[in-house]
């Protein structure tokens, strides 16, 4: 006689298939906690990144502000003359700390010579001459520049007609912001120059502002002497026109800004802003 079998499977058999589903879901659940958690991380440094980005741009901001109300302070209370150039970075104690650092500084525009004005023949090309000769620039970079009436919105723009070396040589004795006369107070002897003044004349101007700085137009007339009054008429004594340099750290951060302002005394104007 055959007698009929059924085949069943044993409880270690079913325990072992469900640790194993047990072990595979706990796997999957792990998995998607760390990638969870490995994204959330990922947000947040990108958000504090962002954080830190944008506070180290508008703490740059604030520099330029930071200087422009000094500036502009100083003509209200009658100060022409007061902080004129701060080539040196300073740093901004009343903002910088922890994690942050705010430092500026400041050129007087009204010191150098506009080469967006420069046409062949005219004034501005004739001060643009000497001054390349003292420098040791070639001439025909600015006849270059002179013969295609090049208007330049930026001085670094010099870089379409001139090297690096030569750009170097020029860059802290020209501007493009709207200067009219020179400001005897921060001119470099160079520009001194250029304008026609004796190179032993514009060493005595330097010296002369290096122990007082020039008030009044008179002031300076009265020191060239009646031989230069043509040169006396081409110089002021003070200037509205700056180019300020902001820079800002934030953590791992850092942001500048250039911009040129002209100041007033209810406040100041950016004329030109640029973020790098």
């Amino acid at each position: 006689m055959r007698s009929n079998s059924r085949t069943t499977s044993s409880p270690g058999n079913d325990r072992g298939i469900a640790l194993l589903i047990v072990l595979l879901v706990t796997a999957l659940l792990v998995s998607l906690i760390f990638e969870f958690s490995y994204g959330t991380r990922v947000s947040l440094r990108g958000a504090a990144n962002f954080r830190d980005s944008q506070r180290a741009y508008y703490l740059a901001r604030s520099g330029v502000n930071f200087v422009g109300m000094l500036l502009s302070d100083n003509v209200k209370n009658g100060k022409l003359q007061d902080n004129l150039e701060q080539r040196e970075w300073q740093v901004v104690p009343i903002i910088s700390g922890d994690d942050t650092e705010l430092r500026v500084q400041w050129d007087d525009e009204g010191g150098k010579i506009n080469i967006s004005t420069v046409i062949k023949g005219n004034e501005a090309y004739v001060r643009m001459g000497k001054l390349f000769d003292n420098r040791r620039i070639s001439q025909d970079i600015l006849d270059r520049i002179a013969d295609e009436k090049k208007y330049f919105r930026l001085h670094t723009e010099l870089h379409q007609v001139m090297g690096d070396e030569d750009f170097n040589k020029l860059k802290d004795a020209v501007t493009v912001g709207p200067s009219q006369k020179i400001d005897v107070n921060t001119a470099s002897v160079d520009v001194l120059q250029s304008l026609g003044m004796s190179p032993g004349m514009a060493g005595m101007v330097v010296e002369k502002r290096g122990r007082e700085l020039f008030k009044k137009t008179e002031e300076v007339t009265a020191f060239l002497g009646p031989d230069n009054t043509l040169i006396a008429g081409m110089l002021a004594v003070t200037s509205d026109v700056f180019k300020v340099h902001s820079y800002a750290a934030v953590g791992g951060y850092t942001k500048q800004i250039e911009a040129i302002i002209r100041r007033g005394s209810s406040g100041f104007d950016i004329l030109y802003w640029r973020a790098l």
